[in-house]
């Protein structure tokens, strides 16, 4: 290594810290401004996703292989597991780490290891060591102009105020699973484009060992793989007038390394209706405008790299297709006719980066003195804010006690009491029913299962929630709140922390039993009918 390199390695090595650093932030003011008698819960945006991620790691810590969804007590046929997250699990049981430690640990190692990663992958389209140190802040910090728009709506508006998986720093800031989904992809398109142009079969092998992991780890961006690696040997094709045979059959190697991992969730999928019912939640797509308001500069700076590619040497062309390809397709994949295809655009962030990364450097050098240094500074300040403002919500939100969805990120010391005691005290086909937060978090630090508890792995979720809020209704006959707790929900232990959720003072000692309080937090134990005698309460 040149002392030009060794230089450049460095320079990433420390922007690397920095976006890691930064993205931990949040969580350290979750931590310093917790309430007395509170625990910060470790996760600051969309808690619920972070809460399932815990619950798959607690299964795999606790000696289980197949991960089981916990969030419902539905039937369930598959055998479904996660490498990654049976990696995190072991490791927390070997050394004895909380679980949301590892996940955190997990996070910052793979958000360091992506921004490396992806710099190593822009070797091979940016010769110029210019453009490859620019890269490192750009796709490490960058966003769009959602900050310039008022009154974003989540779901429909500017995607950098609202889907992490659009963004680097936004999925460096969120889990670890959106960094192994990345880095898997970083790896699967630096295989195959290094087996385009050496023809050698093993770095085919190489991208087919990634893609299969990819398909365990995070299944949907198989798809968007394949579609941009087809459409970029099309366009050789096009270009040499030649077919690429070579490449094809290399290509077909490495998929048919990873049809097993693919192939698995399709039969997960065909016989188990709750896994079924999850794959099938609705994540419809925003209008392509959201994408573009999104990516703001970066695209524009992205589409003058481009140009600016094309317009110079033939070589300097076809090196960068690659990302061209991806960063055109990328905007057609999401609108795939699959439930959840917002997913599909992860990864786009990387190779309108790296394209905006060469434009950007060849416009600075076009101006004189340090002014285009000046404005270079001036345009990367101006694409960080919409991160600056994500962040600072979730910092404020956190401050209020409150978070983006409806759950809160802190729990008492008598609902963490609680906990420990269905852990210490339950079965394994003990379920639970509970108010929102609580139930959310049962699957992560019990282990055990909750009649409903998220949005989408629990199937009907709607409408079980609902039945939860209809206990808080006074009229409610003592026959009906049994039917809703025992006869629909199943649950074996109930939990209240709202003295007008609490079961009808009738029931207690026959068919429900106070087993622990502790503040505003009782759980009770349903007891079955048929164990009892005397008058029937429940006519």
């Amino acid at each position: 290594m040149s002392k030009g390199e060794r230089a450049e390695f460095k320079w990433v090595v420390v922007w690397a810290v920095v976006i890691v650093t930064i993205s931990s932030l949040p969580y350290l003011w979750g931590m310093f401004c917790a309430p007395p008698g509170y625990h910060f819960v470790g996760l600051a945006h969309n808690i619920d996703d972070g809460a399932v991620y815990l619950s798959w790691m607690r299964q795999a810590a606790g000696g289980h292989f197949f991960i089981k969804n916990l969030f419902t007590n539905d039937p369930q046929a598959a055998k479904q597991f996660n490498v990654l997250f049976l990696a995190m699990g072991w490791f927390a049981a070997i050394t004895r780490i909380p679980l949301i430690w590892v996940f955190h640990l997990f996070r910052i190692v793979s958000g360091f290891a992506l921004i490396l990663c992806i710099w190593q992958f822009s070797k091979l389209f940016l010769d110029d060591p210019g453009e490859r140190r620019l890269l490192v802040p750009l796709v490490g910090l960058s966003s769009g102009v959602g900050w310039l728009i008022p009154n974003v709506i989540a779901m429909v508006g500017s995607v950098d105020m609202w889907q992490p998986e659009a963004n680097t720093f936004l999925s460096i800031y969120l889990n670890p699973l959106f960094l192994a989904g990345l880095l898997l992809m970083i790896g699967v398109f630096y295989w195959l484009e290094i087996t385009r142009r050496e023809g050698r079969a093993r770095y085919a092998v190489f991208a087919g060992i990634h893609l299969l992991l990819l398909g365990n780890v995070h299944t949907y961006d198989v798809a968007t793989v394949g579609c941009v690696w087809v459409a970029y040997v099309i366009v050789l094709w096009i270009i040499e007038r030649k077919f690429p045979a070579r490449i094809v059959a290399l290509s077909a190697l490495a998929g048919a390394i990873a049809v097993p991992s693919v192939a698995y969730q399709f039969y997960l999928y065909r016989v188990d209706e709750v896994y079924r019912a999850r794959a099938n939640t609705p994540i419809p797509s925003p209008a392509i405008w959201s994408f573009f308001e999104g990516y703001g500069v970066v695209l524009l700076g992205a589409v003058v790299g481009a140009v600016l590619s094309r317009k110079a040497e033939s070589g300097k062309w076809k090196a960068r297709l690659l990302p061209v390809v991806w960063g055109v397709v990328g905007f057609a994949v999401p609108y795939i006719p699959i439930a959840q295809q917002r997913k599909l655009v992860m990864g786009l962030h990387i190779p309108l980066c790296i394209l905006c990364a060469a434009g950007l450097v060849v416009l600075m050098r076009r101006l004189p003195g340090s002014l285009g240094r000046m404005i270079l500074a001036a345009v990367l300040l101006f694409m960080v804010v919409s991160n600056v403002r994500f962040v600072s919500n979730d910092i404020r939100l956190m401050g209020e006690g409150r978070t983006v969805t409806h759950y809160v990120p802190y729990m008492s010391v008598y609902e963490l009491s609680a906990m420990r005691y269905l852990r210490e005290r339950t079965e394994a086909e003990d379920v639970v029913f509970a108010p929102p937060t609580f139930a959310l978090f049962t699957p992560a630090l019990v282990g055990r299962q909750v009649y409903y508890g998220h949005w989408s792995e629990t199937p009907d979720y709607d409408d079980k929630y609902a039945q939860w809020r209809a206990l808080a209704d006074k009229s409610l006959t003592v026959g009906n709140w049994w039917y809703i707790v025992h006869d629909n929900a199943g649950s074996t232990y109930y939990v209240s922390e709202d003295p007008r959720m609490d079961p009808p003072a009738q029931l207690n000692g026959t068919y429900v039993k106070k087993c622990f309080e502790a503040g505003n937090v009782r759980i009770y134990r349903i007891i079955e009918p048929r164990a009892q005698g005397g008058e029937n309460l429940l006519q």
